[in-house]
């Protein structure tokens, strides 16, 4: 038997979730939409679909290919989106031959229902059957008669089934995808059971599903339900409550708190952020209940690791470890700073001042923010004296070796425009092109131009580079001469 696969929704129902992708490619508990129509297709015993795309058309190919990986084999064509089914089959260059199944495959049903309705359609003489789930739309239709014109119930923003076709009642959720909040649902549902389908994973805990090659941990979940997708890192302190979704390739940081919450691959999730009700894609954060729609400029919150090389930098382990062995090797400038200020004698040896860090805390209202630290700074001529105290900094985990200039809290709170938050993602450090080349008396644009251009570009060959060229430059007049 031919079947038909409709999957040519825009969803722009569900932007920005659809923004670079299609709708049918939105992953619900770790596998995406379509996905979940062909196990069922292949699990009711076919071994052929012809697949009907529209927006990212190119991309689905690729994912599915010839569909050998789930034992069918799959053809595909194109629509302008969401056309009405009659002309859709009236543009596919090869027409099915009747009795043929049509289905969406860009919402989300049960698993078994489609192998159910089969086998109950066998008993029921009409030239079209249509079924309902639990009362809703099925979105499948068998057609025992190629000239058959009773496809509207296909149509996915019909929300009644046709008058004119047999009807067959059959027990099982379907989930609609017509909003966020209803992507949102279909998510928990999956990962609580209570939308059946085929999970990638295994029960690594109580109320925890597992995929491959993630760190997860059991007392993550303090209460409820959690599905964790491949290639995820939680930290222990990570807290789950009620039902949450993560799918695969995401991060999330130390004592990051979800509850029922949905978090989309390739996420950065940072330390002491709460979610709730929420979707999290990248560093767009979607309230469900109240439907804000967030985009967070802080890569120290929420962060896209498709864009932001959060993953690839220096962990803040390492850069302590270095930070320590630094100080030992600069012991000689320490008694050579004392040197100069016996020499000099400045009315403040020492003096101190606040600068934002990279280390996260929650301000008055209960919101994670980077936190300030307290710099030092030795009052002598030599400027490569002056910074030694910051040594400390990048041994407490306030800054990293490398990164972009430290900033005040007042300089933070004037960058409001979104390309000066740009470089607000990079973490600050002690060393890096604008404490380098810029000279310190530049104008603050200056400055953020170059912070923004190293984050822009940022890899850690060029962060090796820029530790090479502080040690050249140790030998140099600009490091002992203001």
């Amino acid at each position: 038997m031919d079947v038909i696969v409709l999957a040519d929704r825009k969803g722009q129902e569900l932007l920005p979730l659809t923004a670079d992708t299609s709708l049918c490619s939105l992953p619900i508990a770790g596998k995406p939409v379509l996905e979940h129509t062909l196990e069922a297709l292949v699990e009711a015993g076919f071994k052929h679909a012809h697949i009907v795309l529209s927006s990212h058309a190119e991309s689905i190919k690729e994912s599915f290919a010839t569909g050998e990986r789930w034992g069918i084999k799959l053809t595909y064509s194109t629509s302008r989106g969401e056309e009405s089914p009659l002309q859709v089959l009236a543009s596919l260059t090869t027409k099915p031959v009747a009795p043929f199944l049509m289905v969406r495959g860009d919402v989300v049903r049960n698993r078994t229902v489609i192998k159910n309705f089969l086998e109950l359609s066998e008993h029921i003489d009409a030239p079209c059957v249509q079924a309902l789930c639990d009362g809703e739309n099925g979105y499948i239709m068998l057609c025992r008669e190629s000239n058959v014109a009773e496809f509207e119930n296909l149509n996915w923003v019909s929300t009644q089934s046709s008058q004119d076709s047999a009807t067959i009642e059959l027990s099982g959720m379907v989930a609609k995808l017509d909003s966020l909040a209803a992507f949102h649902q279909a998510s928990l549902a999956a990962a609580a059971g209570r939308l059946s389908l085929l999970l990638p994973g295994m029960q690594t805990a109580i109320g925890l599903m597992q995929g491959r090659n993630s760190k997860v941990f059991p007392q993550n979940i303090k209460q409820g339900i959690a599905f964790v997708g491949a290639y995820c890192s939680l930290d222990p302190s990570v807290e789950f409550i009620g039902e949450v979704v993560i799918n695969d390739h995401v991060i999330i940081d130390r004592r990051a708190s979800l509850e029922n919450t949905v978090v989309l691959p390739h996420s950065y999730i940072g330390e002491l952020v709460e979610l709730r009700n929420a979707i999290v894609r990248g560093n767009d954060f979607i309230r469900v209940d109240n439907g804000t729609v967030l985009k967070i400029s802080d890569a120290f919150l929420l962060a896209d690791l498709t864009t932001t090389p959060i993953n690839k930098s220096l962990g803040t382990v390492y850069n302590r470890i270095l930070g320590l062995i630094l100080l030992v090797f600069s012991l000689p400038f320490w008694i050579l700073a004392a040197l100069f200020i016996l020499w000099e004698r400045p009315v403040k040896p020492l003096i101190k001042y606040p600068l934002r860090g990279n280390k996260i805390s929650l301000d008055d209202f209960g919101l994670p923010q980077r936190s300030p630290f307290t710099a030092f700074e030795i009052q002598v001529a030599a400027p490569v004296l002056r910074q030694l105290p910051r040594l400390l900094a990048v041994i407490s985990g306030d800054i990293q070796l490398v990164g972009a200039l430290p900033i005040s809290l007042e300089i933070a709170s004037q960058r409001t425009e979104e390309w000066e938050k740009f470089a607000d993602q990079a973490p600050a450090g002690l060393i890096g092109p604008t404490q380098l080349i810029i000279p310190t008396d530049a104008p603050e644009e200056e400055k953020l131009m170059s912070d923004s251009f190293y984050w822009a570009n940022f890899n850690i060959r060029n962060d090796f580079r820029y530790l090479f060229m502080a040690m050249q430059m140790l030998f140099s007049r600009k490091a002992w001469f203001s």
